[in-house]
């Protein structure tokens, strides 16, 4: 499968801490919220499956899963090959999440298989913001930023507006409106509702023109989202405008706990596709039914798979395993319903290779 987003793993070999394999990011001061993280997560589902299914992997007990992987991970581009390899992952698409641009060369030969680039504005624009730039000047240094990223040869940008001001974005936010919401009384990461939404249809325009996707992160994440903010159906104005229905859009992470509105809007939206990662990592018994809801929906062409696999290679290992095993259980419930086989193995070739290479122009 094409990994349709995934984050950097450890360059370098990093002991496997089931505790961080957590959506809650706190990390306030005294090592508090580190200790609660290791505390809950024996009782989590995501870290006994990880375990157990780690163990199955290297042929040990359970118990022992965590000091095998260890010493076998001592050799780290072996460590992490294998478990590509053992995944079926055959290229990701990988967001650096913070500024600066990502080594993917490295990641590349580290993972034995294609990495491509994808570029994320919010660094730029929390950086303009905080430095008091006008609404004028952060438009251009946003044009400027998707140009030369295109020129860098990216596969896609992406947005984590949901993270900000939320996805409810109003397209006709004007200059004069966006830099009144510039407010420095505000913090940088909940300032400027108007100018990132005259940013985002701004973002829309500018990557239809130059032929590139645009990942938006919908539905569940951190604990530094605002869920009821990352609804996609909040995007629905936005994306009647002519520069929404030029824009290829990826509605990422399935819209986890949305995916039903996610699925339709896929299915009414020609321009518009749904990528399934995350939530096979934290939520994993029910990825099958996610899966099935999706397909019942939305047309086989507008889906992707991902993991959202970040800092341990376990993580993107782990997803890509459940969404396999998760495509071979909803065959069985469609060649039920009636789908022909050949109908079926097309739909998973669109969805777990093909749709990626398609949608990210992949070579």
């Amino acid at each position: 499968m094409i990994d349709d987003h995934a984050h950097p793993f450890a360059a370098e070999f990093a002991p496997l801490d089931l505790a961080e394999i957590s959506l809650d990011v706190r990390d306030g001061p005294g090592g508090a919220d580190r200790r609660r993280r290791a505390e809950l997560a024996a009782g989590r589902l995501a870290t006994e499956l990880v375990v157990s299914r780690l163990a199955a992997y290297l042929r040990c007990e359970p118990e022992e899963a965590v000091s095998v992987r260890d010493a076998r991970a001592a050799d780290w581009p072996g460590h992490i090959a294998g478990l590509f390899a053992d995944a079926g992952i055959g290229g990701m698409l990988l967001d650096p999440g913070g500024p600066g641009t990502l080594d993917v060369k490295k990641y590349s030969a580290l993972a034995g298989v294609p990495a491509w680039p994808l570029a994320r504005i919010e660094p730029l624009l929390d950086e303009l913001i905080g430095a008091g730039q006008g609404a004028r000047e952060i438009l251009a240094a946003v044009t400027e930023f998707l140009s030369t990223a295109a020129d860098s040869a990216v596969a896609g940008f992406k947005t984590v507006l949901a993270y900000r001001t939320g996805l409810a974005v109003d397209p006709d936010a004007t200059l004069a409106a966006a830099d009144r919401s510039l407010d420095p009384a505000i913090p940088v990461r909940r300032r400027g509702k108007a100018l990132r939404d005259l940013v985002f249809r701004h973002m829309l325009a500018v990557t239809a023109d130059l032929g590139l996707p645009i990942q938006i992160h919908t539905g569940y994440g951190d604990s530094e989202i605002r869920l009821a903010e990352s609804n996609p159906l909040l995007l629905d104005e936005v994306l009647r405008t002519p520069e929404g229905e030029a824009a290829t859009v990826v509605l990422i992470h399935g819209s986890f706990p949305w995916h039903d509105q996610a699925a339709y809007l896929a299915s009414v939206k020609p321009n518009l596709y749904v990528e399934m990662s995350l939530s096979p990592i934290f939520s994993p018994v029910t990825t099958a039914d996610r899966l099935l809801r999706l397909l019942d929906t939305a047309p086989a062409g507008r889906l992707l798979a991902g993991t959202d696999g970040h800092g341990q290679p376990e993580t993107h290992w782990f997803a890509a395993q459940g969404l396999l095993a998760a495509f071979d259980k909803v065959s069985v419930l469609l060649r039920d319903a009636g789908a022909r086989p050949s109908w079926i193995a097309r739909a998973r070739d669109l969805m777990l290779d093909a749709n990626a290479r398609s949608v990210y122009r992949l070579s």
